[in-house]
């Protein structure tokens, strides 16, 4: 069976920009004689409900079940993980070990799916705690699983209906059963007073992580701690006729406290200056770069590592063009909204985040040799 990739979040920024373009977009006028009418597409709703979770940082997992079929297929981000020896984080051990098949169940009644029958469940969790990511509440804990979105035959659910849906006994938790926010954005209007409400909500869970303040550690103290920010999700509203809301596409993005930004500050207003002079794709690296994504590239090369089944060593200098490979192309496809503004084209940005790349990952790799030296 092909691995099915869970969609990747964007910030609010590009959501924006991106949604924008969707809502005002137009078919093209054909004047061929006897040509076809173009179809229109399907415009989302200019208003919306999004209901805010708790974004947790540790390691993208998804479960998946076809064809009435109790057995799961357990995923990463990149790839089908069949046992412990391409493990990623622990995620097959911990998973594996589950009754998936009651999780299943659960979200059938919840459904209303009381024959039991479906042609796919899509669980997408993160795995996380102990050993996974480091400097949030979180990683006190035994390692856990934590449900953040449902697809059925190929609609996503509204988690609100869906809270129930966990194992705990089995370390499968559900976010939506922690503090939850909910915020309703007019894409007709200005969103400043939305975006900065957003902010402070961010601001509360980057300060006291509700998720993990809600446990405790293995000595049976309440943990404390930080957390990395909010994922926000588009769900039934009193704004939208059910003929509105297309449930086959997510409708979701994320707001992210400074310490796990992958950009080094918010974006400026361009100025009308010529690009040789103000050296654009030089602008556009210092916004795109900051050093969470540096960091990211790190966590795909040990991913890559564990897919492979090998021993984690990420700074290693063989792996220069793999880590240079992945943080051009992750810059380049989250922050290409900015890059498009600025006027970079794509192949001067390309070689400017190469260039900068490099650099981080070869001061990175001769800094942890020499630690390992002394």
């Amino acid at each position: 069976m092909a691995h099915i990739p869970y969609p990747s979040t964007p910030n609010f920024r590009n959501f924006k920009t991106d949604y924008l373009r969707t809502l005002n977009w137009k078919p093209p006028v054909d004047e061929a004689e006897g040509s076809p009418p173009i179809p229109a597409k399907p415009r989302p709703p200019t208003r919306a409900t999004f209901f805010g979770t708790v974004k947790l940082h540790g390691t993208n997992a998804t479960i998946v079940f076809r064809n009435n079929d109790p057995a799961p297929q357990i995923q990463s981000r990149s790839w089908i993980i069949q046992g412990t020896k391409q493990d990623n984080c622990g995620t097959y051990a911990l998973l594996s070990r589950a009754p998936l098949g009651e999780l299943v169940k659960q979200i059938l009644r919840a459904a209303g799916r009381e024959d039991g029958l479906f042609e796919e469940v899509y669980i997408a969790g993160e795995v996380a705690g102990k050993g996974v990511q480091k400097g949030v509440a979180i990683t006190q804990m035994e390692r856990f699983f934590a449900i953040f979105n449902i697809r059925i035959d190929g609609h996503w659910v509204d988690m609100r209906e869906y809270k129930d849906c966990a194992l705990p006994e089995h370390r499968i938790f559900n976010v939506a059963q922690y503090r939850t926010f909910e915020v309703d954005i007019d894409f007709t209007a200005p969103t400043n007073e939305v975006y900065e409400r957003m902010e402070g909500y961010t601001t509360e869970v980057c300060a006291s992580c509700p998720f993990g303040t809600a446990f405790v550690d293995g000595a049976g103290k309440k943990i404390a701690g930080s957390g990395e920010g909010i994922v926000w999700t588009m769900v039934h509203s009193p704004y939208l006729g059910a003929e509105e809301f297309d449930d086959t596409i997510l409708y979701n993005f994320k707001t992210k406290g400074e310490a796990f930004a992958t950009t080094a500050y918010m974006p400026k207003e361009a100025k009308n200056v010529d690009p040789a002079v103000a050296h654009l794709a030089a602008q556009f690296a210092n916004f795109a770069l900051g050093e969470r994504r540096f960091e990211q590239g790190i966590e795909f090369l040990e991913a890559e590592q564990a897919r492979q089944g090998l021993k984690k060593d990420p700074y290693n200098s063989k792996l220069t063009g793999q880590f240079i490979g992945w943080v051009v192309a992750d810059a380049i496809r989250e922050e290409k909204n900015e890059m498009q503004r600025l006027g970079v084209l794509e192949k001067d940005a390309k070689k400017e985040i190469s260039g900068r790349a490099r650099i981080w990952f070869a001061k990175k790799c001769a800094q942890v040799a020499n630690e390992l030296t002394t």
